[in-house]
């Protein structure tokens, strides 16, 4: 997916709202934006949005000197998930079909976005998760993808932000469950508030599956300068899942099959996503939808219809 123009002024909008995280000197939220004002001005459209937003928050950083920023957010995002964990597991295994169910409550917690959005509510998110209909819903292929696969099928789950990490350990539970062998991805420097090896600790993945970096400060998987560990896990997995918009944006693209579990929050993404699924762009205008979609590379999307 390439950058839009509508992707400049959201850069300058994230600049402001993590400057005035980073530091309380206007002098410095001022210098934060007029920086990004001239890296925008300059920036290689064809690239993803996540990729040019790298050179952003790493002016950020370098203005103000606060690395991660998100530091304490994504700390209390994970306490609040990991308080809600035991009931959502309950409820999980208790269902006619947990992995369905795990799946539904992983794309309701990819609400914590703070790129995206200005403000979500993560209790009504994920209340609303469990009734509300899949714009785009390709969950009965992935499904049988996963019974297809039995026992040792290898999976790479592309993880997005701390605090919904939380959620997404019910699906790769589920997983496990059924003989899946697990890996599942996250990045290995901060940026905005997506999840690091610290994140996944915080909920204990590491007990049950391998966690593995993928090499970059991007919040998403840009392939061409991830690590060569992700680039041979990717290329070896029998299953992709990749979680959240980041993810979605540097991978619309790619020379592989993968299912996409998102909450759609922008509008450029919603119509990106319409285009390559072949949906109404009025079905998806970034607020909210609810999606697993299942792409099938650059071959034709007939089959991931829902």
């Amino acid at each position: 997916m390439k950058t839009a123009l509508e992707c400049l002024p959201c850069y300058l909008r994230q600049t402001l709202q993590v400057a005035r995280i980073s530091t309380a000197d206007p002098t410095l939220q001022l210098t934060a934006l007029r920086r990004v004002a001239e890296l925008t001005s300059a920036m290689d459209m064809e690239r993803t949005p996540p990729e040019n937003s790298v050179s952003v928050y790493r002016a950020i950083a370098e203005i103000t000197g606060c690395q991660d920023p998100y530091l304490q957010v994504k700390e209390q995002s994970n306490e609040k998930a990991l308080s809600l964990l035991p009931d959502l597991r309950l409820e999980v295994e208790r269902a006619a079909d947990p992995l369905a169910l795990a799946l539904r409550l992983a794309i309701g917690g990819n609400i914590i976005d703070y790129g995206a959005m200005h403000s979500f509510d993560v209790d009504k998110a994920m209340e609303c998760c469990l009734s509300a209909p899949f714009v785009i819903d390709d969950s009965q292929q992935l499904l049988q993808r996963v019974r297809r696969l039995g026992g040792g099928g290898r999976v790479l789950y592309l993880a997005d932000n701390a605090g919904e990490i939380v959620y997404d350990s019910l699906v790769v539970e589920a997983l496990v469950h059924q003989g899946c062998e697990v890996t599942v991805v996250v990045k290995s420097g901060p940026i905005i508030n997506d999840a690091l090896l610290a994140d996944a600790h915080a909920c204990g993945l590491e007990k049950s599956v391998r966690i593995l970096e993928n090499g970059t400060a991007c919040p998403g998987t840009p392939l061409d300068i991830c690590s060569r560990e992700l680039i041979q896990a990717f290329n070896q997995a029998d299953l992709i899942i990749s979680k959240g918009q980041g993810n979605f944006e540097t991978l619309s693209e790619a020379e592989a099959e993968i299912y996409f579990l998102l909450t759609v929050k922008c509008s450029v993404v919603g119509a990106h996503l319409a285009a390559i699924s072949e949906r109404s762009a009025e079905d998806l205008p970034g607020c909210g939808e609810l999606v697993l979609f299942h792409y099938n590379g650059n071959s034709s999307q007939g089959e991931g219809k829902g």
